[in-house]
């Protein structure tokens, strides 16, 4: 049986996955707020964000590619980066979209959780 957490990038994966792999066409900033809101209530955000922790892993963003290795905490601190930078920011997660970061982060947790479901390594806190 999958878990909770499988089944909810599952389902985050095929609600967002064709809307993020659009290319330059906008997204629309209902659903990135729609995005981050679903990430929250899921629990895939950090409750605190260690912003040296950011730093150090900042480089993942720099090509999509790099996320292919990325660990489960690595996409979560990601995801709760850009969250709290587009608060300050707007357009921060439309351009992570558009360089297809925000792809590559939901097919990395889908990988993960579907290769590794039914394992204890996904501990949300």
């Amino acid at each position: 049986m999958k878990s909770v957490i499988s089944l909810q990038i599952a389902n985050l994966y095929s609600q967002y996955a064709t809307q993020f792999a659009r290319g330059d066409q906008a997204s629309s900033q209902l659903t990135m707020q729609g995005f981050v809101e679903q990430l929250a209530q899921q629990g895939l955000l950090l409750d605190t964000l260690n912003w040296q922790e950011w730093y150090q892993n900042a480089h993942l963003v720099d090509k999509p590619d790099y996320i292919r290795e990325a660990s489960f905490y690595q996409c979560r601190l990601l995801l709760t980066a850009m969250s709290r930078l587009e608060r300050f920011s707007r357009g921060v997660l439309e351009n992570m979209r558009r360089q297809g970061v925000l792809l590559a982060i939901l097919e990395r947790l889908n990988v993960l959780t579907h290769k590794n479901c039914g394992r204890d390594l996904f501990v949300l806190t």
